[in-house]
């Protein structure tokens, strides 16, 4: 019985939290409005002023998961993130738990991923959030109901065209009212690898995109072979992103997590920030542990809780 309310659940979300493009005029959303306007230094006076008056640590936007972070990294609205690592060391997953952790936060995340199946997220993340690879039909039900109406997922594996991932962020930010967007991943779009000048190209429409809807784009990338070595030795800088070097440029954010495949690494994590404009722009290295049972990256041995309960140890 419990099994069958289990799956009852799942069903109910990709009912109500899946995007199925065939139900979508796309047309409407491919070109976006021209926004550009000239606008008299005078007329910014009022809003700058508030927005300097209430300090930086009062700035709408994202933070990370992990306390250590909080006052050293704010994602702000309408910008763009990228978030870069080598092969089979989280970044991923690490995006994934910021989205459970934006959710927490009364933010509105998609996710649109072209190397899972959406049943796959869902149910990674479901582990994630239970901190339990099997969990009970109770809690599994309450993380369906954690995320039901504020998370949304695109359904389409496979490479999509540049243009019509951006029209799915501008569709989701029109319509369903999403504040933050994932792309996974930059691998996965349809521009040749070595297509330097398309890859700049779409960075630049990615971040206007973010820019005009006002969502929080982050964009997963890859990292490329260092010459003599396996390239995963060290996190790595925004020089080793693969691609053009536009990508790191136009970003407003590059994080890179990396884990240390040593045995007995302390620590086992990090995540570089490498990159981050605005009145918040520490830049550094954050030390993290990997919590096995959930999949999280945590401060301490502890899983991370989305709602509220008893806390669990292990």
């Amino acid at each position: 019985m419990g099994a069958e309310r289990g799956i009852a659940a799942l069903d109910d979300f990709r009912k109500t939290g899946v995007i199925d493009g065939a139900q979508i005029d796309w047309q409407r959303w491919l070109k976006p409005e021209d926004k550009s306007r000239i606008v008299p230094a005078e007329a910014l006076a009022e809003k700058a002023k508030v927005r300097l008056m209430l300090g930086a640590e009062q700035e709408p936007g994202l933070t990370l998961p992990w306390e250590k972070t909080h006052g050293k990294v704010l994602m702000r609205p309408g910008k763009l993130a990228v978030w870069a690592g080598w092969t089979h060391h989280g970044k991923t997953q690490m995006v994934k738990q910021l989205m459970l952790h934006a959710v927490k936060n009364s933010e509105r995340p998609l996710i649109a991923s072209m190397e899972e199946e959406v049943v796959d997220v869902y149910t990674d993340m479901a582990t994630m959030a239970c901190a339990d690879p099997q969990p009970s039909p109770s809690q599994f039900s309450r993380f369906n109901s954690f995320v039901t109406g504020k998370l949304w997922l695109f359904d389409q594996q496979g490479q999509i065209d540049p243009q019509k991932m951006q029209a799915v962020i501008r569709y989701a930010a029109s319509e369903l009212k999403i504040t933050q967007a994932v792309v996974d991943s930059l691998m996965l779009l349809a521009i040749n690898r070595d297509d330097y000048e398309a890859q700049a190209r779409f960075i630049g429409q990615l971040k206007a995109t973010a820019k005009d809807t006002g969502v929080t784009v982050h964009l997963v990338a890859h990292m490329r072979k260092r010459d003599g070595k396996g390239g995963d030795e060290s996190p790595g800088t925004i020089h080793d992103i693969a691609g053009g070097h536009e990508i790191a440029s136009i970003a407003d954010y590059v994080f890179l997590p990396w884990r240390d495949r040593k045995p007995n690494a302390n620590p086992v994590c990090q995540l570089k920030v490498d990159k981050q404009r605005g009145r918040v722009n520490w830049l550094g290295t954050v030390n993290l542990n990997y919590h096995q049972r959930s999949r999280q990256f945590v401060e301490d041995v502890h899983a991370m809780r989305f709602w509220d309960e008893e806390s669990v140890s292990f």
